[in-house]
């Protein structure tokens, strides 16, 4: 079976934190002294409340000199008149649990158009760490060894069951290519979609032959009576 990495394997587990009533000027100085662009806010049961960002405190700034337009959503009203944590806060934070999948969580950023997300434990939904765009990169840099162990175990012996020196492997910053000569044509096609779907994996050369090509040999199904009778 697949062993993928995991959120949990790339996430920051330290995370600064905030409460709703922490104040406005103190949220600014957090970000700032640990150089980060966000961070969670929690209530008092250590439940996620939101997350405030250096996009929702700018607000503040957007509008010094001019009040917002009386059209404008009633959170950027907010935002601009924060004084709190709380009151700057996107909310509800969007998060995913820490067993997730480093493409599944890639994906939800790209869908809802984020940088972070705010992860949790997979039994109470508690805050387990923070993971970002730059932490999901951190997959591509596996060293070659690690790579290579991932694709023997995982794609030759556990999901193909070929003869693990049948196949040659050879990775190289992260671009595997894969040779030698298997039984089945679409046994060398599998190889090289599995192998692209290995952590770290830059891009996939498959260069394996095969003694049969079983793909070519698939009888096509006859049409139907309808379709013949049109034909």
């Amino acid at each position: 079976m697949r062993h993928p990495l995991k959120v949990s394997d790339v996430m920051t587990r330290d995370v600064i934190t905030v409460t709703g009533d922490t104040p406005y000027k103190e949220v600014v100085s957090l970000l700032a002294t640990h150089h980060i662009s966000a961070v969670p806010v929690v209530n008092r049961f250590g439940g996620i409340g939101g997350v405030v960002s250096e996009t929702d405190l700018i607000r503040k700034e957007e509008f010094r000199r001019r009040r917002p337009p009386r059209l404008a959503r009633r959170t950027v009203r907010t935002r601009a008149a924060a004084v709190s944590a709380g009151d700057a806060m996107s909310h509800p934070a969007i998060t995913i649990p820490q067993t997730a999948t480093i493409p599944e969580a890639a994906r939800l950023m790209a869908t809802r158009g984020i940088t972070r997300l705010v992860v949790t434990t997979d039994d109470n939904d508690a805050l387990a760490g923070i993971v970002t765009r730059s932490d999901l990169l951190r997959a591509f840099l596996e060293p070659d060894d690690r790579i290579l162990q991932r694709i023997r175990r995982d794609v030759v012996v556990h999901a193909l069951w070929d003869d693990p020196f049948a196949i040659e492997i050879e990775v190289h910053d992260g671009v595997v290519t894969l040779s030698g000569e298997v039984d089945n044509r679409s046994t060398a096609d599998v190889a090289g979609k599995l192998t692209q779907e290995v952590d770290g994996v830059v891009a996939v050369d498959n260069r394996l032959t095969w003694v049969y090509d079983d793909i070519a040999a698939t009888p096509h199904p006859l049409p139907s009576p309808e379709v013949r009778r049109r034909t």
